[in-house]
């Protein structure tokens, strides 16, 4: 087919185009007019070119901003700049698989941004052209006479205020990230102001990864073609790049390979003929299904690996790992689960509830003194809100995952510690036994502690060292909700009655007792029995009764 660009020379004389419809339509393709960036560069090295050059200035004189894309690849010949660069949909490229270009149709993406001229200087073999190319798509080709070193720059001349040359600087730098970012050669940038100052310089070109990845690993196809990364984005966003040399193909938030972020570099992959996707052939479903198999094997054990250190050292990023993962539904071993624990046991601040025995595990908020009772005693207590994470997430992870169900500390364990008792308490204990024997029936033992988790507010509870959940030594122990709740004037089993000294009432009593510990043990017997909803009638006068005889005996 004939170029729709035309040679001629520029004047009046000049008609207008002999069919400019089929470049208007493959220039309206680019919906970023600064996407001539990436086809530019995607020649360059198509060119072979070991390092690019993108500079832009300003020239007062033309009012213009001068973007120069500057390579030192091949260069072209004549036949190569009309006969490909210049001919839509014809070039070499559909014949050589390492190219990234297939329709030769990139090169008119520099009408995007509607330059006034567009100039090419090429060399190739010693022999330098130069082309003009116009918005009215005509062009001059030039013998530019010898050329000392193959290479090609294009440059737009953009008409533009001083004011906006800023911005303009600032969103080619964009452009360039968003497109090139990977590319497999050096990328620099510079740009000057209306006045010749610095705006901006900066490396292009950056490695293959996941920009916020708690975790990546990286994988090479079998064949050496292709590579891969795939990370684990907070909250599990999932994140899809495909590229070719580096260049962007193609980045969506679709989940094309689960909740999981990754980008793969494989010159196979190829855009869509209107560039706006990725061709969802053969290689996309290979490159889909490496970044699948590397996100089920590599990334799970790097994730678990992962997961266990933060747990013993690091638990805001902890916190981050375990809720991507449980997002993501990476396959992890029941054991990979690793939680933080409340309070170090000896040297371990983390632990894997499924090694646990049993199918209950305890958690906790916060440091309390069960907690650090029973850390002591070798009992793990998990910290499932650890970094403010959820407890919902954790204990729903560990009961779907680990088969094991979460228990709060804080709501179900009270710890008991004795306090040895004076003499005036050994005579308030004394009438409280009788007292409650004449009423109800005397305890098996009634204690003096210091209770410390959720019976601590109340001024009794059940519960000696024989209905402990655990023992810490001779003087503490722990007894879980259940037991603290017991009658400990049952008439089968009756566990010990433990009367707290850091309740107010119990304060009260064991001061009144050091005058009238009788008044003292009555009053105690009458809240015990209250609390246990057994004074009765009969009760209260049994109290009355030997609170008399108490009283009689000892005037």
């Amino acid at each position: 087919m004939d170029s729709p660009y035309r040679s001629a020379p520029r004047g009046d004389d000049v008609q207008a185009p002999r069919d400019t419809g089929i470049v208007g339509e493959v220039v309206s393709q680019f919906a970023d007019p600064l996407a001539f960036y990436r086809e530019l560069i995607q020649n360059s090295i198509d060119a072979g070119s070991a390092a690019i050059e993108v500079e832009l200035s300003y020239d007062a004189g033309a009012g213009a901003v001068r973007a120069v894309v500057r390579d030192r690849g091949e260069g072209m010949d004549q036949d190569t700049v009309e006969n490909q660069l210049l001919v839509l949909f014809r070039s070499t490229k559909d014949r050589d698989p390492t190219k990234i270009g297939k329709f030769g149709i990139g090169f008119s993406s520099v009408l995007a941004p509607k330059p006034r001229v567009v100039v090419v200087q090429t060399t190739r073999a010693g022999k330098r052209l130069t082309l003009h190319l116009h918005p009215d798509l005509s062009y001059q080709l030039f013998d530019g006479g010898k050329g000392t070193r193959d290479g090609t720059s294009v440059e737009l001349e953009l008409p533009m205020e001083p004011g906006a040359v800023a911005g303009f600087a600032r969103q080619s730098r964009n452009a360039l990230t968003r497109w090139c970012r990977h590319a497999t050669v050096p990328i620099q940038f510079s740009a000057r102001g209306a006045s010749g100052e610095a705006l901006d310089e900066a490396r292009i070109d950056t490695p293959l990864a996941i920009a916020g990845a708690l975790v990546e690993v990286r994988g090479v196809s079998s064949d050496g073609a292709a590579t891969a990364v795939v990370g684990l984005l907070p909250g599990a966003a999932p994140y899809s790049g495909f590229f070719n040399r580096g260049l962007t193909l193609f980045e969506t938030e679709e989940a094309l390979a689960g909740r999981v972020a990754f980008k793969i570099l494989d010159p196979r992959l190829g855009h869509t003929l209107s560039r706006d996707n990725v061709r969802r052939d053969g290689n996309f479903e290979r490159a889909v299904a490496m970044v699948t198999e590397l996100a089920r094997g590599a990334l799970t054990r790097a994730a678990a690996q992962a997961l266990r250190e933060t747990a013993e050292g690091d638990r805001v990023r902890w916190r981050a790992l375990f809720e991507a993962l449980d997002a993501a539904h990476l396959p992890l071993d029941e054991k990979d689960w690793v939680v933080p624990l409340a309070a170090p046991i000896g040297d371990a601040t983390a632990v894997a509830p499924a090694a646990l025995p049993g199918r209950r595990v305890w958690s906790a908020a916060h440091v309390t003194p069960v907690v650090e009772a029973m850390a002591e005693a070798g009992i793990p207590v998990l910290a499932t809100s650890a970094a403010g994470i959820g407890d919902a997430v954790v204990s729903t992870r560990l009961s779907s995952s680990c088969k094991r169900r979460v228990h709060g500390v804080e709501s179900e364990l009270t710890l008991a510690a004795t306090v040895p008792p004076s003499p005036a308490d050994l005579v308030l204990l004394d009438h409280l036994a009788h007292l409650l024997d004449r009423a109800a029936r005397e305890p098996s033992t009634i204690v003096l502690v210091a209770l410390s988790g959720p019976a601590g507010a109340e001024p009794f509870a059940a519960g000696g060292r024989e209905h402990a959940m655990v023992a810490i030594d001779a003087h503490r122990w722990v007894i879980e909700r259940d037991t603290a709740h017991k009658n400990p004037l049952a008439f089968l089993v009756r566990p010990a009655l433990l009367v707290n000294t850091h309740h107010a009432l119990v304060i009260a009593a064991r001061r009144r007792a050091e005058d009238d510990p009788v008044g003292a043990a009555s009053f105690l017997a009458r809240l015990l029995l209250l609390r246990h909803r057994a004074l009765d009638d009969d009760a209260s006068e049994e109290i009355l009764v030997g609170t008399l005889e108490r009283l009689g005996a000892r005037w």
